[in-house]
């Protein structure tokens, strides 16, 4: 299905989802794991669909240890956050956006993704955009759903009844000098006390600036890799690692046992559960096909970066892949969501071999992901006790001929959970 359509078109294609196609979808969107435990539930009340264990799978020789980019445990935080959302009688069309934002959220639980590309690549209005996202901010923990931290501070805030605070007012319009803890200039700003500023900056220290660590799991633990991938004489060689899910088949245990045949009752059981049954092995057919097509699509796309340093990583978003592979968007997002792939013998999420690009003052261009991994480096390798601020990383990527706004550095560091600069700063 195209971009392109009408929202009177895509209302009509929501409306013509059969039940079956709805179930493709949900099981696109779940991770590996999920997957298995959908399964084992399924199969446990259905006799008519039997589970062929294949030889366990040795331990996957990679631990994956979650970096600040990584995606620690996100799907059970999405399905955290779903759950809440369908208790709040979502419409099915406002269910489709929140569940789109939810699936863009990166992992410190903030939706830093353009409102108006989002619109465009579901076919919704702005301001049907934002009142989903309106909604998911009101969910549990505080925070979550924010654009940036200072949003995300002024939530937690609100939840306070601190919206007419020196706190709110810290974090609004002092936002540079609360990064220097620049108690006097704040107060002069503010025209407040500096002990009264002082007491209101521990005060914000003491706010959550990663919402969604707080439904989140802190034990590392094992990948199981949804893509083997291999490099040989340049060309992509993709498997689907399938030795985690078990193969399936259905089977009719009463198939020979004529007088349960004929009973009307017990054939209306046996073509419910059969269909239930043959619909999930179609489904999950479906969405190894789906999960190929895309993956593959990426790798011969970042086939020649793949074989450098990640900065070499090219410009590559979700609406390039819906507009090249005719899928729509949400079906990408789904597709790269909680996804790994072992690359040799490195595992990491799907989504980072996707980047939108930076342009450079020589015309050139550089991925948003060579640019976290610049500034991830610059701060890494700062004096602790007088770390960067964004606006002094900001100068040094301008002599490096990237011209970067600071507000938009600010939202790579949040990306990155690292914290601003007078949070950073070691304490005498």
């Amino acid at each position: 299905m195209k971009n392109g359509l009408s929202h009177q078109q895509k209302m009509l294609y929501r409306m013509a989802l059969t039940p079956q196609m709805r179930h493709s979808i949900m099981l696109l969107g779940m991770s590996t794991k999920d997957l298995i435990e959908y399964i084992d539930s399924v199969a446990e009340a259905n006799p008519f669909l039997q589970k062929i264990l294949q030889q366990k799978p040795k331990k996957p020789s990679t631990t994956y240890e979650y970096d600040d980019v990584g995606t620690k445990n996100s799907e059970d935080t999405r399905l955290a956050l779903l759950s809440q959302l369908r208790m709040m009688g979502l419409s099915k069309g406002e269910m489709e956006i929140a569940e789109y934002l939810i699936y863009e959220m990166d992992n410190n639980g903030y939706i830093t993704t353009d409102l108006e590309e989002a619109a465009h690549d579901l076919t919704v209005t702005p301001e049907e955009i934002d009142a989903a996202l309106k909604k998911i901010q009101r969910l549990e923990p505080a925070g979550i759903g924010a654009r940036d931290l200072t949003e995300c501070l002024q939530i937690q805030l609100k939840r306070k009844n601190k919206e007419d605070s020196l706190e709110y007012r810290i974090v609004t319009e002092c936002t540079n000098e609360a990064a220097k803890n620049d108690v006097e200039k704040i107060a002069k700003i503010l025209k407040a006390e500096n002990v009264d500023v002082k007491s209101a900056i521990a005060s914000i220290k003491k706010l959550n600036p990663y919402p969604a660590s707080t439904i989140l799991s802190e034990k590392a633990e094992n990948i199981a890799p949804d893509f083997l991938v291999r490099f040989k004489n340049n060309k992509v060689q993709l498997e689907l690692n399938r030795d985690w899910l078990p193969r399936l088949r259905l089977y009719n245990p009463y198939e020979k046992k004529l007088e349960i045949v004929k009973d009307a009752e017990a054939r209306k059981f046996m073509k419910e559960n059969m269909d239930t049954a043959r619909h999930l092995i179609d489904g999950v057919k479906r969405r190894e096909e789906t999960m190929c097509k895309v993956t593959d699509y990426i790798l011969r796309f970042q086939k020649d970066s793949l074989t450098n340093d990640f900065e070499a990583i090219k410009s590559l978003t979700i609406k390039d892949i819906s507009k090249a592979l005719n899928l729509h968007a949400s079906t990408i997002t789904r597709t790269i969501s909680n996804k790994y792939i072992q690359i040799d013998d490195n595992v990491m999420p799907l989504k980072t071999l996707l980047s939108m690009s930076v342009t450079k003052e020589n015309g050139d261009f550089v991925s948003k992901t060579a640019v976290k991994k610049r500034i991830e480096s610059l701060i890494k390798n700062e004096n602790k006790e007088r770390p960067f601020t964004d606006g002094a990383i900001q100068e040094i990527l301008a002599k490096e001929g990237i011209p970067i706004k600071r507000r938009t550095i600010a939202k790579y560091r949040d990306s990155l959970r690292i914290l601003p600069t007078y949070l950073r700063k070691k304490q005498d």
